[in-house]
């Protein structure tokens, strides 16, 4: 059998709880979106409620996050991102999240493919577990 991965850390994180008042307005923008499709075509309606719902799942839908020796995993209902520490070539810290990113330099596709880190709660931990991960030539 398969030794499981030990996990140094994980917790879960989701923006909308942190910021009620945000994710309030966001729920009555998707509502008057899909009210104002429906009232023209009830399976377009639908159809983009679901989209417009699915772009904004990382504020919306609580993220959880694990980091072990091999690497940053984060798990959301619609999206799982596992990236290696060595895949991880750019970091940048911000006051509540941080972006991971897999080129060493900005790319019009990041947005596709780094991963954006809630710290939560315990943002001092967050920080120092994932910096102790990150290899010394990364700029942070």
């Amino acid at each position: 059998m398969e030794e499981r991965e030990q996990i140094e850390l994980q917790w879960k994180s989701c923006p909308a709880s942190m910021h009620p008042n945000k994710a309030l307005l966001a729920w009555f923008v998707i509502s008057v979106v899909a009210v104002a499709i429906c009232s023209n075509s009830i399976i377009l309606g639908i159809a983009l409620t679901a989209l417009l719902i699915a772009t904004q799942a990382g504020f919306l839908f609580p993220t959880k996050y694990s980091i072990t020796e091999d690497g940053l995993q984060a798990k959301s209902p619609l999206r799982r991102k596992f990236y290696t520490w060595d895949k991880i070539r750019r970091a940048s810290f911000f006051k509540e999240t941080c972006c991971l990113f897999t080129r060493a330099k900005p790319s019009s596709l990041d947005g596709f493919s780094a991963i954006a880190v809630f710290y939560g709660p315990n943002r001092d931990e967050v920080v120092a577990a994932l910096k102790s991960h990150l290899r010394e030539d990364i700029p942070t």
